[in-house]
């Protein structure tokens, strides 16, 4: 790089570095003099805000029937969906004990098969121990 070039990018740093410093100071001035940017405080608390008309008592009576006989019927379907949930653990209770039932008479008939087994094996031995002395 010549001089030149060297010169202006000083200049040029220079004049950065001047209007960043003269940004500073404006704000620091505006800061003193409580100059700064307005700023809005939410919710306002002195601010007046339009409200609906108090509820009837009458309002409140009729609300307070619909929400007790909504309740009324909820309990009403809970009940009756507990009932055919019972009726239904019943049902399978059954079912499972049948079917416990049937595999432990099949594993007694496995067993007893097996013993036959056995039998008819010792006996098949002894007969062809006696044929072939």
């Amino acid at each position: 790089m010549n001089a030149n070039s060297m010169e202006i990018a000083g200049w040029i740093g220079c004049l950065f570095f001047l209007a960043a410093g003269w940004n500073q100071v404006e704000r620091f001035f505006d800061r003193r003099t409580q100059r700064g940017e307005r700023r809005e405080i939410q919710p306002q608390p002195l601010a007046v805000a339009k409200f609906d008309q108090p509820v009837t008592e009458t309002l409140c009576q009729t609300r307070r029937r619909e929400v007790s006989n909504e309740a009324v019927r909820l309990d009403h379907e809970v009940a009756g969906l507990r009932r055919d949930r019972r009726s239904d653990v019943a049902e399978l209770q059954q079912k499972i004990s049948k079917v416990d039932r049937e595999v432990g008479e099949l594993r007694a008939s496995i067993e007893w098969n097996n013993q036959q087994l056995t039998r008819i094996d010792a006996k098949l031995d002894r007969v062809i121990e006696r044929h072939n002395p």
